[in-house]
């Protein structure tokens, strides 16, 4: 008995020295990583974020929006989708003008997208958005680069290059990238690609600024009844269809070769006030009626809509 009794002694004696062997090993193994390849060790990332991440509410840059009350734990995604997630959170504090909730998720996030093995050109537009917003014009440029050596027409690098350009007061370069943006348009739409469902908002607005330039600078002439629509469009419309109609996240621009009188009578305005109106060229959602509007009223919005139509050149 005792015989066996000191030899399971040994046993366990020799299966600990052998674990701790076995650890030594691994840590000599995880320092020998740092070593050779430190840009690939980060800091980890939280298993799940704060309750102002797991409230998050829809937006135009998540299509798989957070249900109220559901954690998002970060750990139990693949690094891509976590890297999203972030990109999502700081594009939404961006969105409501938090600037210190986007700068604190910022780093996370640039953190989440150097964990990706591999980046796609979406990828790369994530990247250069979040470093726009932490300041990083430097790393923003770096990704421009990049898609357009990988791919020259894509529509967010060029949406991208135009945000860049503006933002550092370039305006021959922000000129430029808008009308390489409207020469591709077309043909990059057809192509399907993934991301440009994911970012239609974003596409959808900035194509029509690219289509209708005037609309950014054009001081409309108004008429006694325009200038009374001005009123009534600011106190009824532009939370939806944005400052002189250019389009917000929630609505359609309403200067655009879509609402030209030809192809959107005055009479269609009429019906989408009173009734409202069915989504069919945008991907906002139905449009509700605007209740208590009399019939005057609607024209003299009418009238406005058509005055700045007029100045950017669509008649």
């Amino acid at each position: 008995m005792h015989g066996q009794s000191g030899g399971k002694q040994l046993d366990k004696k020799m299966v600990a020295l052998l674990l701790a062997a076995a650890a030594s090993v691994a840590a000599v193994a995880v320092v020998a990583v740092v070593l050779l390849n430190p840009s690939k060790v980060a800091a980890p990332l939280p298993s799940s974020l704060d309750r102002s991440a797991e409230m998050l509410p829809p937006s135009s840059f998540d299509g798989s929006p957070t249900m109220p009350g559901q954690a998002v734990d970060l750990a139990s995604m693949t690094p891509r989708e976590a890297a999203d997630r972030l990109f999502n959170r700081v594009m939404m504090a961006t969105e409501q003008g938090n600037t210190e909730e986007a700068l604190r998720f910022a780093p996370m996030a640039l953190m989440a997208y150097d964990r990706v093995a591999e980046l796609d050109a979406d990828a790369h537009y994530h990247i250069g958005r979040i470093s726009i917003t932490a300041g990083n014009m430097e790393n923003a440029r770096k990704q421009i680069g990049i898609l357009k050596q990988v791919a020259p027409d894509h529509l967010l690098g060029l949406l991208l290059e135009h945000t860049v350009a503006e933002q550092s007061g370039d305006r021959n370069a922000a000129a430029s990238a808008k009308a390489a943006f409207a020469a591709a348009y077309d043909a990059e739409m057809k192509t399907g690609k993934r991301e440009y469902q994911d970012h239609k908002v974003s596409i959808e607005k900035f194509h029509s600024a690219a289509a209708n330039p005037a609309i950014d600078s054009a001081a409309p002439v108004l008429s006694v009844d325009a200038g009374r629509g001005a009123t009534l469009f600011a106190k009824n419309c532009v939370r939806c269809h944005g400052q002189n109609a250019a389009g917000t996240d929630k609505g359609p621009p309403l200067v655009h070769k879509i609402y030209e009188p030809s192809h959107h009578a005055d009479a269609a305005i009429y019906r989408a006030v009173q009734q409202g109106a069915q989504s069919h060229h945008w991907p906002f959602g139905n449009m509700p009626p605007i209740e208590g509007m009399s019939d005057e009223e609607i024209g003299q919005i009418i009238a406005y809509i058509r005055a700045l139509q007029v100045a950017a050149g669509i008649q």
